[in-house]
């Protein structure tokens, strides 16, 4: 992995944990999962220059992608609903 992303892993995974704390989530109790999440995040931070969650796909359209800038807009219908988000990184 580039030196580059290996820095955007560890800021999203600070990222992660302090929303955590903010919001009363926790993260994905299997690390494994959370780190696919994690590394695909920070690949969206380093090639896109946002960390879109990797779950879903972008459009192209600015206005429309933002919403997907983690955490997303339906982050918390989902955790609502299922327990956990679509990427499966925050849980209830």
């Amino acid at each position: 992995m580039p030196k580059d992303q290996e820095q955007e892993k560890e800021k999203v995974r600070k990222f992660a944990r302090r929303y955590c704390e903010l919001s009363g989530y926790k993260l994905n109790p299997d690390m494994k999962m959370a780190e696919i999440v994690i590394e695909g995040l920070a690949k969206n931070r380093v090639n896109k220059g946002f960390q879109y969650c990797p779950c879903r796909p972008l459009t192209g359209d600015p206005e429309q992608d933002k919403l997907k800038i983690c955490p997303c807009k339906w982050h918390k219908d989902e955790i609502a609903a299922d327990g956990h988000c679509h990427c499966q990184l925050f849980y209830k």
